[in-house]
């Protein structure tokens, strides 16, 4: 049995884990189609994700991720 620490591989964030409940909660979806409300879900988590973490190439790679996402 092999055991995986997802905590060792965490990238540091300057968001508690209250605050980053209250950045989900400002997404608006009732604007959003039924079939895309998990994309709009997603983007809105990668952004703020790519808001909040410390390290900033992985901010960046995050970013551009989204970016190429979304086209």
């Amino acid at each position: 049995m092999k055991v995986n620490n997802i905590q060792k591989d965490a990238l540091e964030s300057n968001m508690s884990v209250h605050e980053f409940g209250n950045a989900m909660k400002q997404l608006n979806l009732s604007d959003v189609p039924a079939e895309r409300r998990s994309d709009a879900i997603k983007d809105h988590l990668m952004r703020i994700m790519a808001d909040t973490i410390v390290d900033k190439n992985k901010a960046q790679e995050i970013h551009i991720s989204r970016i190429l996402k979304a086209k």
